[in-house]
């Protein structure tokens, strides 16, 4: 069993079209996969750039380290996405 934690993160992309996206944070233990099933209502989706909290648990699905089981906005946007 994999390792799993919560961490604050940005989102780095957002399929909108898809429904999912990847959130990053030096405190995951890579880049994050997220999908629409985990976000809490906040308008059904996410944007590049926003401050979130994410619960997150290892393996992720192909490519990604780890998977997200949910996700909380607590910021709008960041001044510069992805940082």
């Amino acid at each position: 069993m994999g390792n799993s934690g919560t961490a604050t993160g940005t989102v780095r992309l957002w399929m909108r079209d898809d429904d999912w996206g990847v959130i990053d944070s030096d405190e995951l233990p890579g880049s994050c996969w997220a999908d629409l099933s985990a976000v809490d209502d906040h308008d059904g989706e996410l944007r590049a750039g926003q401050v979130v909290e994410v619960d997150w648990t290892e393996p992720g699905p192909t490519g990604y380290r780890c998977r997200a089981t949910r996700v909380r906005v607590t910021d709008e946007l960041q001044t510069s996405p992805g940082a």
